[in-house]
């Protein structure tokens, strides 16, 4: 067992015994290593003790059903990272569809970039590996499309230089997550990373939170504050929805990207900054920037190197992959295992999300609340916007379809009137009588859950 503050040791799973090797030795100044060549995994006792695990499949490597089911069974296979070098598209999909890693890394890989995924699927805490099990955090970004490879791609060539970054994407496609990842892959990590949603403070405290304030700058300002430019100082700021700031403000933070330095509210010197600005919107800005609402020379600055998240509707592949990882981060809150059924993830695969990951999530949580202590959650508990007809569309025979779109209507309906079949009967088109013969053949109860 790990304890004393140090990480538990994580188990490095490679057929090259050089590559275990030179692995080993990049991650040991920060973790206790575990080596293991894929045909030994079956000797389970000496892993146990493994909070994570690296698994590297290179030359168009394949793991063998022994090994593959070998991984499954390990008390940390939720926390699995594969590295991948010269592996044929076939090839990682099988891998990524068996193992199902939290963490994907092609190579070339660097000691940061292999401590950073550990991290983010094993972050190390204070109390030990007993600690862990209940407070892991989700990693920083998940998902193994394509989509998502390419933007934690950019992140790593962008997050070693100092320059602004601007992240576009929809509502609740992770802006934040991204910004985060930038912050922690670069030489600043150390410093703070600082938030701040442009839109959610009215304009007149956005200055003061901002900037900070001398005692007596305004009605209320009973001492100094330092603004979270200063906060940020040595670190991170990131600005979300910042097509939301108001265009006085705007002048002032170009002033701050172009000469490094802050002057408070109420204050008459100026204080010098060092923080990187990461930026982040939904918002069109070239249509803002045409009705006067955001400034273009502060555009300019802001999106030295643009990013863009692509929405989950463009990434359906991840929709599994996140789904189990909410349905396991919530069943470890309740100190149970929840594993989600094929239907419901094919339910949720064929789903467009508006609300993106932020959707998915309250969806997956929703229906673990609704499927009762110690049952596994099914298509029937999710949001009826998710289970409705377009999924259907996919399915076989005439017949079948009408059968499942009747079904789903009237279930639906029943649902939204809490069973109240008049109303039902009404909004459908059908009488009373009408409605319960077709309930009896479809087999459905007055309130279907």
């Amino acid at each position: 067992m790990s304890g004393g503050g140090k990480p538990a040791p994580v188990l490095l799973v490679a057929a090259d015994p050089g590559r275990r090797r030179s692995l080993a030795a990049q991650l040991a100044a920060h973790r206790a290593v575990l080596e293991a060549a894929p045909d030994a995994l079956r000797e389970t006792a000496r892993w146990l003790d493994a909070s994570a695990v690296l698994v590297v499949l290179e030359k168009d490597e394949a793991l063998s059903p022994d090994a593959t089911q070998a991984l499954l069974e390990l008390p940390a296979r939720d926390a699995l990272v594969l590295l991948v070098r010269d592996l044929s598209e076939a090839r990682l999909d099988a891998a990524l569809a068996t193992l199902r890693p939290q963490q994907l890394l092609q190579a070339p890989w660097t000691e940061t970039a292999l401590r950073y995924a550990l991290e983010r699927v094993d972050p190390p805490l204070r109390g030990g590996r007993g600690a862990r099990a209940h407070q892991r955090r989700a990693p920083a970004l998940l998902g193994v499309s394509q989509a998502l490879r390419d933007v934690l791609e950019q992140v790593r060539q962008v997050a070693p230089t100092s320059v602004p970054v601007l992240i576009l994407g929809e509502t609740g496609t992770g802006k934040e997550l991204v910004a985060r990842a930038v912050h922690e892959e670069s030489a600043r990590r150390a410093g703070r990373f600082v938030a701040l949603n442009c839109g959610a403070i009215p304009e007149h405290l956005l200055e003061a939170e901002l900037f900070g304030f001398r005692r007596g700058a305004f009605t209320g300002a009973e001492r100094a504050r330092r603004g979270l430019l200063e906060e940020a100082d040595g670190g991170t700021l990131f600005l979300d929805e910042i097509g939301e700031m108001p265009v006085a403000l705007q002048v002032k933070l170009l002033r701050v990207l172009e000469a490094g330095e802050v002057r408070a509210l109420g204050a008459t010197e100026t204080q010098a900054v060092d923080v990187r600005i990461v930026s982040a919107t939904h918002a069109d800005l070239a249509e803002a920037i045409e009705r006067g609402r955001f400034r273009q020379d502060l555009f300019y600055r802001l999106n030295t190197v643009t990013l863009y998240l692509p929405p989950l509707r463009r990434r359906r592949v991840d929709i599994p992959f996140l789904a189990q990882h909410f349905a396991e981060e919530f069943g470890a809150a309740q100190a149970r295992r929840i594993t989600l059924s094929e239907d419901f993830l094919d339910a949720l695969s064929h789903y467009d999300f508006p609300g993106n990951v932020r959707e998915l999530r309250n969806a997956v949580e929703r229906a673990i609340a609704l499927c009762g202590d110690g049952a596994q959650p099914s298509e029937r508990d999710l949001p009826p916007e998710i289970r409705r007809i377009p999924r259907l569309l996919a399915l076989g025979t005439l017949r079948e379809r009408l059968f499942e779109v009747e079904r789903h209507s009237i279930c639906d309906a029943l649902e939204r009137h809490a069973g109240n079949r008049s109303r039902v009967a009404r909004e459908l088109g059908l009488s009373r009588v009408g409605l319960r013969q077709k309930m009896r053949r479809l087999g459905i109860g007055d309130r279907p859950r």
